[in-house]
C-alpha cells in the first residue's frame, strides 16, 4: 500500500475518533450545510420497521428515526462518535440504541431487521463480510440502503474545491463497484438521485428477495 494511502487511512481513523468533536463542523463545510440533511434523506425509503444504522456517526440519522418513533439501532466502531450520536438523541427527547462493533462481524440474529442502512460510509461497505452480514441480519423483503455520493445543483468555485479536496483524500472513486458487489451477494439493486434543496445525492437500494433465508450458494466469505 501506497505511504500517502497508509496516511490518509491513520488520518482517518483519528478524524473518526481523538477528532471526532470537528466531525459536524467539516461535514457542514465540505456540504454547504446541507449534511444532515443529505443523511436524513434515506428515511422515506425505508420499510421502517426495525432499522440498523451501520457508521452511525455523530447520531444525525439515528435522532431522525427517534423522532419518527422508528425502532433503531445505531451501530459504530468508534466510541468518541458513539457518545456524540448518544448526546444528539437524547436532547430530541428519546432513549437511544447505539452499540460499539464492526459491521464485518454484526451482533445480531438473522432476519432481524427490515433496513439496514449505511450514509458516507468508510471503505468497510465495500467488503465482501459486511455485504454478506447486511444480507444476513436482513427481513426476507428488507432493504439495504446506501447513500455515499452527492453532487450540488451549482457548480462554482466552492463546490470545485470540495471536489478538489475529496480527489486529493482519495475519495472519488473511478469505478462504482458497489451495484456489483450487491448483486453478487443476491441483491436486486436499483439506484436513484434524489434531490436535497440545491444538490442531489446518489441513493442505492438492494433488496433481498422474498423466500431468500440462505446466502446464496458462493456467499461463504469475505
Amino acid at each position: 500500500m501506497p505511504l500517502y494511502t497508509r496516511f490518509l487511512r491513520w488520518a482517518f481513523t483519528r478524524f473518526y475518533r481523538e477528532f471526532a468533536w470537528t466531525y459536524d463542523v467539516v461535514a457542514a463545510l465540505v456540504s454547504r450545510g446541507l449534511w444532515q440533511h443529505w443523511i436524513v434523506a434515506v428515511v422515506p425509503y425505508l420499510n421502517g420497521r426495525s432499522v440498523l444504522e451501520l457508521g452511525s456517526g455523530t447520531g444525525y440519522l439515528q435522532r431522525a428515526l427517534h423522532t419518527q418513533r422508528i425502532r433503531a439501532v445505531g451501530l459504530d466502531a468508534s466510541p468518541q462518535m458513539l457518545r456524540r450520536a448518544r448526546r444528539k438523541v437524547e436532547q430530541s427527547g428519546s432513549v437511544p440504541n447505539l452499540l460499539q462493533g464492526r459491521a464485518q462481524q454484526l451482533p445480531f440474529p438473522a432476519a432481524t431487521f427490515s433496513d439496514v442502512v449505511a450514509t458516507f460510509p468508510a471503505e468497510y461497505i465495500l467488503e465482501r463480510a459486511t455485504l454478506a452480514e447486511a444480507w444476513r441480519v436482513l427481513e426476507p423483503g428488507g432493504r439495504l440502503l446506501l447513500i455515499d455520493a452527492a453532487q450540488f445543483a451549482q457548480q462554482d468555485v466552492y463546490s470545485s474545491a470540495v471536489e478538489l479536496a475529496y480527489r486529493a483524500t482519495q475519495q472519488v472513486r473511478t469505478e462504482d463497484a458497489r451495484p456489483r458487489l450487491l448483486r453478487e451477494q443476491g441483491f436486486v439493486v436499483r439506484e436513484e438521485w434524489v434531490p436535497v434543496r440545491a444538490s442531489q445525492v446518489q441513493l442505492l437500494i438492494g433488496t433481498k428477495p422474498d423466500g431468500a433465508i440462505a446466502f446464496p450458494a458462493d456467499r461463504g466469505a469475505a
